[in-house]
């Protein structure tokens, strides 16, 4: 496998990664409680992305799949993902 070839790989599962982010957030955003209380979601969604993604960037970052710059806008996506369950946790519930 070429240079080249490595780095379409690395691109590529990127993309399959940000869907798995995105999936797991809309699982935690089906799991908020409708009367509050569920801001151990977003400590459980960080972790998550924390203990299975991180090392498994740093490898791809590693092996030259991916470039720092890509792992750094990666990690700012998870943030961002992680933010947008928060800012739903926060949200006011309209009353029943």
């Amino acid at each position: 496998m070429t240079m080249e070839d490595t780095k379409i790989v690395g691109t590529d599962e990127l993309q399959i990664l940000k869907g798995m982010v995105v999936a797991w957030k809309e699982d935690y955003s089906r799991s908020v409680p409708p009367d509050g209380g569920g801001e151990y979601l977003c400590q459980d969604f960080s972790f998550e992305i924390e203990e299975y993604l991180y090392p498994y960037l740093r490898r791809m970052v590693e092996t030259d799949h991916i470039s720092q710059d890509q792992a750094r806008e990666f990690l700012e996506f998870c943030y961002r993902q992680v933010m947008e369950l928060r800012d739903l946790v926060e949200e006011p519930k309209p009353p029943n």
